[in-house]
């Protein structure tokens, strides 16, 4: 979430950023409307306050004087508080009753304003960080690396529907169960998901520096506000029954961005990386009609995610740590990538700044997206109060990133479809040997 002083105090450039992100700027002007009132009735509440407190000291010192006389005037305090001049004490006391519930009336007013405020600035995406390219859309990403040359096989190669249906992909399975999206994995096919999540925490654990977690498949609505899921993407959601406020989650980021909020942490405790392998669960409400054949695009699929806490100062080298990490693995693998910045026109919600991770796979013919990596700068760390004592003393919001190290599915599609042979088969890379237990599928 934009920090409202941030808005208030440099709102061209605010306006200037989102506009960049093709974001409608008139929040902005909403936004600044009610913060004017919220400020004003501050105001208006700290000067009721001041003189209640003022006007009711002397109440009691007056009814002091009025023992000794009986004519002792009105306190200049009394009558400015009320705006008249009360008949005795205890008209006064009644007059500043009526006076406190008016300031009563007047809290509750801010705070009506201010959750207002914070509802509009919650469906506000972050800045792009200057480093990000301005573009419209995909069209203006910029390919910053590339990894490796995509086989070239004597034969057409097979997608992997094609491929999978003699490893254990079973669609039909899936969708009689549970509908289209929620592919089956039998014999082969499963025993390689489950070596490739091994080889992926061992990996982030083992070279990386990363704790292992594991954490709740079902969160509830505040842990989602938290990283940034929501209100903004209610219907990409899958809620469980009214009576229990409980959301299945799209990614591991969010119960892990939830780890530490409402939180002070030492600065020496920083940076702070965790890694955890969960299902992730998707409606892919925008996306219908795209990428259906196999299992491009499902609404079930496993990810092992990373997840760093750490320093403002700290996060860019953390952003490029994290990516790295990403791509020894898509190396590992042997998969041929590119790393691509996203524009603008294409960053995620809640990121600054974002490199993606896409494998070619050759029997699609196409890019495929395997990982985003994102600094979410102070975004996520203000929804959640994650914070830190920095050297004065000072409680300062912490800089947060993510990224999937990896997410399943697409792995699968490139290790099908770039090792098979005219056969069929299909050679699973060194790295998996082990975890795989033998060097084919």
């Amino acid at each position: 979430m934009l920090d409202i002083k941030l808005v208030r105090e440099q709102t061209q450039a605010v306006k200037t950023g989102l506009g960049n992100r093709n974001f409608n700027t008139a929040v902005i002007d909403e936004v600044l409307k009610l913060d004017e009132k919220y400020r004003e009735q501050r105001t208006r509440l700290e000067q009721k306050q001041q003189a209640l407190n003022a006007a009711s000291k002397a109440v009691g010192m007056w009814m002091g004087k009025l023992k000794k006389d009986p004519a002792a005037p009105v306190p200049k305090e009394i009558a400015d508080a009320l705006g008249k001049t009360p008949k005795g004490p205890d008209e006064a006391k009644e007059e500043l009753r009526l006076f406190g519930d008016q300031i009563s009336n007047i809290d509750r007013m801010i705070g009506e304003l201010g959750k207002e405020i914070e509802a509009r600035l919650q469906m506000v995406p972050n800045l792009p960080s200057a480093q990000t390219p301005v573009g419209k859309d995909e069209t203006g990403n910029v390919v910053r690396k590339t990894w490796g040359e995509a086989p070239k096989f004597a034969f057409k190669p097979k997608p992997h529907w094609e491929l999978g249906k003699h490893y254990g992909l079973e669609l039909e399975t899936g969708g009689r169960i549970s509908g289209s999206g929620f592919p089956f994995l039998r014999g082969p096919l499963a025993r390689l998901e489950r070596a490739l999540i091994n080889l992926y925490i061992d990996f982030h654990t083992r070279e990386n520096g990363y704790t292992e977690c594991w954490t709740p498949f079902m969160v509830r609505r505040e842990t989602l506000v938290n990283s940034g899921q929501l209100p903004k993407f209610e219907e990409e959601m899958y809620q469980l029954g009214k009576g229990d406020e409980l959301y299945l989650i799209p990614t591991a980021e969010v119960p892990l961005t939830s780890v530490h909020a409402d939180s002070v942490l030492d600065k020496e405790q920083l940076p702070i990386r965790y890694c955890a392998f969960t299902p992730c669960f998707r409606r892919e409400a925008g996306a219908a009609g795209k990428d259906t054949r196999g299992i491009l695009r499902v609404h079930q699929f496993s990810k092992v995610e990373m997840m760093v806490t750490t320093t403002p100062d700290k996060s860019a080298e953390e952003h490029e740590t994290l990516t790295r990490c990403a791509e020894k693995l898509l190396e590992l693998l042997e998969l041929p990538y590119r790393r691509l910045e996203l524009c603008t026109g294409d960053i995620g919600f809640g990121a600054a700044r974002c490199y993606d991770l896409e494998v070619y796979a050759v029997g699609v013919e196409k890019w495929l997206e395997v990982s985003s990596c994102s600094n979410f700068t102070d975004y996520q760390a203000r929804r959640a109060k994650i914070r830190f004592k920095d050297a004065d003393k000072q409680n300062k919001l912490c800089h947060t990133l993510n990224g999937s190290g990896l997410a399943l599915p697409r792995v699968m599609i490139g290790i099908l479809e770039n090792n098979q042979d005219a056969e069929g088969r299909v050679r699973l890379p060194k790295a998996l040997h082990a975890y795989y237990g033998k060097e084919f599928l």
